[in-house]
């Protein structure tokens, strides 16, 4: 499959505990989505809310996604040609946990790679486990170049799976815009022959 093709029929794909597929319009992929889109302790790390407090010092809560809101603008940008998005679906109970995504898609040769996953699941490993299957498509099916990950320089989190997947830490940028947000950010690269290297 092409780079364009994977922009008219996202790839399916599988790991050991996860099914990657495109959202739908379901209730349920929403209501499972709506559990971690409006958890502050996610999307706090994702870039598009700042942190921002009230006068008290608690954190302001941001405007709740709706239910359809997020399939809309997710498919909105998959048709654009900016984004592809898997959600990561359990294989036992079928319930999706989270999201993996390419994005900033540049001169067909890089991409950005993020994720967001349900609290309840973290520290589970389904972030590097997704993240694999991501990287091969990128390298082997849609032929890129190089990856990016940038994270929160205040994110363990991110950190830990950056390192696992074998990206390289590149640099701390201060005070830079990552996405909507004002933050220091590391940023980790995997090129193609990083890739081969590792996995062949």
């Amino acid at each position: 499959m092409s780079y364009e093709a994977c922009f008219q029929t996202l790839p399916r794909m599988e790991t050991k505990r996860l099914h990657l597929r495109q959202i739908t319009d379901s209730p349920e992929d929403g209501r499972d989505a709506l559990e971690f889109i409006n958890d502050y302790d996610v999307y706090r790390f994702w870039g598009l809310y700042d942190e921002a407090k009230d006068s008290s010092g608690r954190h302001k809560p941001k405007k709740k996604t709706a239910l359809d809101y997020h399939y809309k603008a997710t498919m909105k940008e998959y048709r654009a040609g900016h984004e592809l998005t898997w959600l990561m679906e359990l294989k036992e109970t079928k319930k999706v946990i989270g999201e993996i995504v390419l994005y900033d898609f540049q001169l067909k040769h890089q991409a950005d790679i993020g994720y967001r996953i349900n609290k309840n699941y973290w520290g589970q490993g389904f972030a590097p486990e997704a993240g694999q299957a991501i990287i091969k498509a990128a390298f082997e099916t849609l032929g890129l170049r190089r990856l990016q990950l940038r994270c929160f320089s205040n994110n363990p989190g991110s950190i830990r799976v950056a390192q696992k997947l074998g990206f390289k830490q590149e640099g701390l940028i201060r005070q830079g815009v990552l996405i909507n947000v004002i933050t220091d950010y590391y940023i980790f690269g995997l090129v193609k022959e990083d890739y081969e290297r590792r996995y062949y």
